[in-house]
């Protein structure tokens, strides 16, 4: 049986060593994340989890979920994202920001998403990082879909970039081991591209990780992927965005990664302007009592690229695109804030989470405090103009956090929150 072997407590190079000791040659590595991936017969098992500091998972498979519409989309998502972006002048267009999608490829020749890839690599069984199984290209799409002319279909961040990172197979099907290894190569490349002293805006500087797939939450802490997922999140910087899953209405339905608390998950809502809970968004408390998701956004009825024809658009529904959406708007916000305040300036959703009740909005029958239907809430709140103006942006704090609520407030007033 395959495991993943995690070191908890002692080095990954210590955890390699034990490997060895058991006559192991052929261990996939993911040295960075203190993971390794290898077969293990009962006796190796016994042996390696006598070790202290080290931890025994057997490998999982995950899931891309999707829900085909059949109807007409109820609102345009490039319309709506048009106006917000055309706020400012000139419009912003969500460039600097590169978000590495872990899914099941991407058709890279669709008209809305030539020259969006910027990078790629497949972990999976299927022979090439194409998007065959019907996924990664929507959610591709919801970011960076191109604007090559004016009212042509468009995603979130259109000058956004792409790193295709093929983790799904061409069946629908991951696993621990290949999820690990693509978050893995990611937080390689953002290693890379700081030791090679490139911006953060720079293509190859990975900023999000977008994850919408999931497994069931067991409530494991030591999950490869969750641990995968902190480590890519505290260690290396990265934000990463899951989608919460599509089992709703039933509570405590949050999806793996998403369940973990350096993750942050998006839940749906209905894309009609009602704030309304979508009835299959995945509901929480995550099976460790983990308040979830953190936000909601919209998620239904949302057209998108085909994987079929590079000029086909199909309509979909899911927290697969909700997620994605959610990374493409830290684009929008970032670029505004280095307009402002300089190329230093840098948004994160992990950071804005910590301020998150001051610029997230629900209906008004929702909790006020963060709940397990729609978490803080979507991310936009035209109220928090008045807390804007009150800010005191000559002080440190205020040179950090008045642009963030500055952006929210605005991008509300364009979307009516």
């Amino acid at each position: 049986m395959r495991y993943s072997v995690i070191a908890k407590g002692i080095t990954p190079a210590q955890v390699e060593v034990e490997i060895r000791k058991l006559g192991i040659t052929d261990f996939k590595p993911a040295r960075l994340l203190g993971q390794f991936f290898c077969e293990l017969s009962e006796e190796k098992v016994r042996a390696l989890s006598a070790v202290s500091g080290i931890v025994l998972k057997p490998i999982k498979d995950y899931k891309a979920e999707q829900v085909l519409s059949e109807v007409a989309p109820v609102e345009s998502l490039s319309d709506v994202f048009y106006l917000l972006r055309s706020y400012f002048n000139p419009p912003l267009t969500g460039t600097g920001l590169t978000v590495a999608v872990l899914d099941s490829g991407i058709r890279k020749t669709h008209q809305s998403l030539r020259s969006k890839v910027v990078y790629e690599a497949n972990f999976t069984d299927s022979p090439t990082a194409d998007d065959v199984f019907g996924h990664g290209t929507q959610v591709a799409f919801i970011i960076a879909g191109g604007m090559h002319a004016i009212g042509e279909k468009a995603g979130v961040s259109p000058s956004a970039s792409i790193m295709n990172i093929k983790v799904i197979n061409d069946d629908g099907i991951g696993s621990d081991e290949g999820i690990v290894m693509g978050i893995e190569r990611v937080c390689g490349l953002a290693e890379q591209a700081r030791k090679n002293g490139l911006w953060i805006t720079d293509d190859l500087y990975p900023n999000i990780i977008n994850l919408s797939l999931g497994g069931e939450d067991d409530g494991d802490a030591d999950n490869p992927v969750r641990a995968a997922c902190r480590k890519a999140s505290t260690e290396y910087g990265l934000d990463v965005i899951a989608a919460a899953g599509n089992s709703g209405p039933k509570m405590t339905t949050v999806m793996l990664p998403a369940c973990d608390p350096e993750v942050i998950a998006v839940g749906a809502v209905e894309t009609n302007g009602e704030l309304a809970i979508w009835e299959k968004s995945s509901r929480g408390p995550t099976v460790q009592g983990e308040t979830k998701p953190d936000f909601v956004i919209w998620g239904t009825d949302l057209e998108m690229a085909s994987h079929q024809k590079d000029d086909e658009y199909l309509v979909k529904s899911g927290t697969s695109f909700a997620a994605p959406m959610l990374s493409g708007l830290a684009g929008l916000l970032w670029e505004s804030g280095r307009r402002a305040y300089g190329e230093a300036w840098v948004f994160s959703w992990r950071e804005a989470k910590k301020l998150a009740p001051y610029f997230s909005t629900k209906p008004q029958d929702a909790p006020v405090n963060k709940d397990n239907v729609y978490g803080f809430g979507l991310p936009a709140m035209g109220s928090m103009l008045g807390q804007v103006s009150q800010t005191d942006s000559t002080t440190q704090q205020g040179t950090e956090v008045f642009p963030m609520f500055m952006m929210m407030a605005m991008m509300a007033s364009m979307v009516g929150a």
